[in-house]
């Protein structure tokens, strides 16, 4: 497959949104927890920032149905972008609790917006027999502002103040609502003709063993970058082990999108979740005060399995949905991923309240491990042959 046929001009106008829009969720991701805890705020409260961007995020990923009906998936892009700017800095204004609670919910109601309409965007401009390749492009352009973006926000609030950071967040948002304009693909309704129409019963029931897995190691994301800014004590190990979660991310989201256009849909969910629990089960034995390079490298490993698990889970579903599908499929594995990780974060502040992070990260490991066996039976349960949208019609008939 030729270049120019992936990289299109809508494709890359997409791409660069979805970075500059996604730059400022990645960037506040660690560091509203970490403005909370700035104030005063306990561990268990800590975790509801997180835990309430993402509530809000899932509530409003639950209404695709009805916004799919009156929005196309070019204008959620758009609007989707304007609130996560105009959100950002009321941060500013204060360290309690509540009022942060507030915000990051708005913010998640724009966070939403981007990702579903993002991730079927990407599935609708898919060359013929692509899917998951540009599925993993797509998740290396939402997965590049993780690389720098996460691991950035930390030192950044720490080195130039919290109040420059939330303003460098908002601005990259806005950057991100003339290129959503100018895209001219996506702009019928989603739900007549774009790949929301209504699914029956049976290919609901199939989205739930993919998307079951996938939750589990979100789970383990929301704790992850939530609580290792605090959970170590120095900051430049705490940046690098972001840096080296996300960047593995990316990477594992690519090289599953390589791989799965040659292997049926699912085959790579078993391995990756079990590099996933490794990775996580490594953080737990290295954070604290020792924690240094076993740490980064830990991140490192969670973060390589996880994007793979990202990558394949959502081939998965969409190959599952078939052509008319792509919204619904969209709305499902997103809810699964940030509902996983706002859960993460609050599950992981109640844990580490009534034992330690040590203990907190255990469990997320077993939250992955737990989901082996549903992983395993994948690889022998294919959803359909690999292939692009166009050309997957398992969830049509």
């Amino acid at each position: 497959m030729s270049l120019d046929r992936l990289f299109h001009r809508d494709m890359v106008l997409l791409l660069v949104a979805t970075v500059g829009a996604l730059a400022n969720y990645a960037l506040m991701l660690p560091v509203a927890p970490l403005w909370a805890a700035e104030g005063g705020a306990s561990e268990a409260l800590v975790g509801t920032i997180t835990g309430a961007m993402m509530a809000t995020t899932v509530l409003t990923q639950l209404s695709m149905g009805w916004i799919f009906r009156v929005a196309t998936l070019r204008q959620m892009i758009l609007i989707g972008s304007l609130l996560l700017a105009a959100a950002t800095p009321f941060y500013i204004a204060s360290t309690a609790v509540a009022s942060l609670v507030l915000i990051s919910g708005v913010r998640g109601v724009g966070f939403a917006l981007v990702v579903v309409a993002g991730a079927a965007l990407a599935a609708e401009l898919a060359p013929a027999g692509k899917l998951a390749t540009a599925t993993g492009v797509y998740g290396v352009a939402a997965g590049l502002p993780n690389v720098v973006a996460l691991p950035a926000g930390v030192w950044l609030a720490q080195t130039w103040g919290f109040t420059p950071m939330f303003i460098t967040a908002s601005v990259l948002a806005v950057l991100a609502v003339p290129l959503a304009f100018a895209i001219s693909g996506g702009r019928s309704h989603a739900g007549s003709g774009s790949g929301s129409g209504h699914l029956p019963m049976r290919t609901w029931a199939k989205f739930l063993a993919p998307t079951a897995v996938f939750a589990a190691t979100a789970v383990a994301l929301g704790g992850a970058t939530t609580f290792v800014p605090i959970a170590v004590p120095d900051p430049g190990v705490a940046t690098l082990s972001l840096f080296s979660l996300s960047a593995l991310m990316v990477l594992g989201r690519l090289l599953a999108g390589r791989i799965g256009d040659r292997v049926s849909a699912g085959r790579l969910l078993l391995p990756a979740a079990v590099l996933s629990a490794v990775g996580m089960l490594g953080v737990a034995l290295t954070t604290g005060p020792e924690a240094g390079v076993l740490t980064v490298v830990a991140a490192a490993v969670f973060g390589l399995g996880f994007g793979a698990v990202q990558n394949d889970s959502l081939v998965t579903v969409m190959t599952r949905a078939g052509s008319k599908g792509l919204g619904s499929a969209s709305t499902v594995w997103n809810i699964a991923y940030d509902g996983g990780v706002g859960i993460g974060a609050v599950l992981l502040g109640v844990v580490v309240a009534a034992s330690s992070y040590t203990w907190g990260f255990v469990v997320l490991a077993v939250a992955i491990a737990a989901l082996a066996p549903v992983a395993f039976r994948l690889r022998g349960a294919s959803a359909a042959s690999p292939g692009g949208a166009a050309g997957v019609i398992d969830g049509d008939r």
